[in-house]
């Protein structure tokens, strides 16, 4: 006997192709109380955060490191030349290239060409820009320097007779006494501290154990208290 299908109830497989498609398209609601959301009323409800929605988590990007250098003066630009002239040398050009004044030209001002060693033994006697004048930067100065010893007058050695050699520096004054015929020389530290002179040319004559203008034997030991550029020099009064 041939089954007939009944209209109006769906088969089995109907029912599976619809359970399906009700999976595929999603449904919304509470199972537990029986009550489901159509797919549009679903989409209806959906909500996009936006991107200043207190959700979301804010990314601020880090503070740049680097440090912005500004310099305390720029290539090329104007400055104005400080005062530098009665300064030690090394303390005025330090001076100097404070304000970016980098090009600076030193000369002896006695014209004898004498090289510089110690910077602390001379002094600016001059300077060229003057102070107070507006300048480039790249601008060369010229700084004209002396030791303080310089305006001392020459010795004019006389041999057998000790000269006057106080406030000289010692190199002249052993040359003076050696060509007035005394080679029996021994420096002594003015400030008691038992050095012994290296360069000559550093250190001051401070006072002579042999009078000048007296004439003792060649072979008189004279002792010549010294001390450097910039130390004090006692009652001798000589500059340093």
């Amino acid at each position: 006997m041939e089954e007939v299908p009944v209209k109006g109830h769906a088969t089995p497989l109907a029912l599976i192709a619809s359970c399906a498609l009700l999976a595929l398209v999603g449904c919304s609601g509470d199972p537990a109380n029986g009550t489901y959301a159509s797919p549009a009323e679903a989409t209806a409800t959906m909500t996009v955060p936006s991107p200043t929605d207190p959700g979301l988590p804010t990314v601020t990007p880090p503070p740049s490191t680097a440090a912005a250098a500004t310099p305390s003066a720029t290539a090329g630009s104007t400055a104005m030349i400080p005062e530098v002239t009665g300064l030690r040398l090394a303390e005025g050009e330090e001076r100097l290239r404070a304000r970016g004044m980098l090009t600076i030209n030193v000369v002896d001002a006695s014209g004898a060409g004498r090289t510089i060693l110690e910077k602390d033994n001379w002094v600016i006697v001059s300077q060229h820009p003057e102070a107070g004048t507006p300048a480039d930067t790249t601008t060369a100065l010229t700084l004209n320097v002396s030791k303080p010893t310089d305006s001392q007058p020459t010795i004019n050695a006389v041999e057998g007779k000790v000269p006057d050699v106080v406030c000289r520096d010692l190199q002249t004054a052993q040359d003076a006494l050696r060509a007035a015929g005394f080679y029996l020389l021994l420096p002594k530290d003015g400030l008691g501290q038992g050095r012994f002179p290296l360069v000559d040319r550093n250190w001051i004559v401070v006072g002579q154990s042999a009078p000048s203008g007296s004439s003792p034997a060649a072979s008189t030991r004279i002792e010549l208290t010294v001390v450097k550029y910039g130390e004090p020099t006692g009652k001798s009064g000589c500059s340093s």
